[in-house]
């Protein structure tokens, strides 16, 4: 069972990321409202376009590493076979060093087609968070829920109806104590957990409990609540496609559908999901397999916000795609080679002069404080020849002896 609480993510990982997603998504919904379109759905959706805009280069990064690699397999699988059953550690070493001269000549990197899965991944598990405590972070739609939670905290009856709701909505009411009624009487933001997990069957239950100027208000926020949180005829974007499923198990389907599409699109491109002689090529079709799979039971077990972020991102991706792969069509891959190469030999330059000026100062700061030190020494020899010839007065026997002695020395 999850815990809804509302309030904000405070992971130290994930929680600044699903900081900044709520801050877009709250501007978003923003935006849309000064339109008149206050629905959560439809802000998700424009928010998934926003955030995949905003990946746009890193992932045409990653297409471009996929072609370029193509260029590359011979390559390594020369390298591979080069050094194939052998597992002494001098090998291993060798073998990793030529892997890295090779990246280094094309100007990639071995994990070059992993960042942005990583960073898709990172942003659904804080978009999770967020979606599920919507209102904590977009200040316009709690304030909708304050509205409702305000009046009901002063009745009991309606306290009681929610008490006895909570757990049978599925909300955690773990740490909120044995008196249900005086920890969200104490704490309206546990109220508004539960109003989270409302259905239609819901609203209309609670509405018998208030009367007059009161019911007005709840009705009005309430069909507010509804307009923002409801979409597909009443489902709720913060409850499982489970609860009601039909029409909820379409999300999953199209995420299917779409995640299926998307990965065929990609592997397309990919030479080395097509090359029956690389070892890479038999994990990328078995991801070909799972992904749609996976993308499917995320959409079915998660609410079903997170399942309009799925088939939203995979339909933009649908697209990107197909255009990427027109622009990755008419690209030169010898000049981007030769792009590439070039970029990493000036860095490689840029570090050895960077080195060697730091071994140049090194000496000179060795050099600087050799000569002080033998001026200290100097200055401190005379200053005691000073001291000495001090201490004896002239034109005495003890200062004509003292004299004789240091002549003496100099010869």
């Amino acid at each position: 069972m999850f815990q809804i609480y509302l309030t904000q993510n405070s992971g130290k990982f994930l929680g600044p990321i699903a900081y900044v997603l709520g801050l877009i998504l709250s501007y978003v919904y923003r935006f849309l409202a000064h339109f008149g379109i206050e629905n959560a759905a439809v802000s998700i959706i424009v928010f998934t376009f926003c955030i995949n805009l905003l990946l746009l280069p890193i992932t045409i990064k990653q297409q471009k590493y996929s072609k370029m690699s193509s260029r590359m397999q011979p390559e390594i699988r020369k390298i591979q076979e080069k050094y194939k059953g052998k597992k002494d550690q001098e090998s291993l070493m060798a073998q990793q060093e030529e892997m890295k001269a090779l990246y280094e000549k094309y100007g990639t990197s071995p994990t070059g087609g992993c960042l942005p899965a990583f960073i898709t991944m990172f942003v659904f598990l804080a978009l999770y968070r967020v979606i599920y405590a919507i209102p904590a972070y977009v200040p316009q739609i709690k304030d909708v829920y304050d509205a409702v939670a305000n009046v009901t905290a002063n009745h009991a009856d309606a306290m009681q109806y929610l008490a006895d709701n909570a757990k049978s909505l599925r909300v955690s009411t773990g740490s909120w104590g044995d008196d249900l009624i005086a920890a969200m009487q104490g704490n309206h933001n546990y109220i508004i957990d539960v109003f989270t997990r409302f259905g239609r069957s819901n609203w209309n239950d609670i509405y018998q409990y208030f009367s007059g100027s009161e019911l007005v208000e709840i009705k009005s926020n309430a069909a507010k609540i509804q307009h923002i949180n409801y979409v597909l005829g009443g489902l709720n974007i913060s409850e499982s496609p489970m609860t009601r499923p039909w029409p909820g198990l379409i999300i999953p389907i199209i995420s299917v559908i779409l995640q299926y599409v998307q990965t065929n699109l990609m592997m397309a491109n990919n030479p080395v999901a097509t090359d029956p002689d690389n070892p890479s090529a038999a994990m990328m079709n078995s991801m070909n397999k799972t992904m749609p799979l996976m993308s499917g039971f995320f959409s079915l077990m998660f609410p079903i916000g997170a399942g309009i972020y799925l088939v939203t991102n995979s339909a933009f991706r649908i697209l990107q795609q197909l255009i990427v792969n027109k622009q990755l069509e008419k690209m030169d891959l010898d000049a981007e080679i030769e792009k590439n190469i070039e970029k990493a030999q000036k860095k490689r330059a840029r570090m050895h002069v960077e080195a060697f000026d730091g071994s140049v100062k090194n000496i000179a700061n060795i050099r600087t404080n050799a000569v002080d030190i033998a001026k200290d020494t100097s200055a401190n020899e005379n200053e005691a020849d000073d001291k000495d010839e001090k201490t004896y007065e002239k034109g005495s026997i003890s200062y004509i002896a003292h004299m004789k002695v240091q002549n003496k020395e100099k010869k």
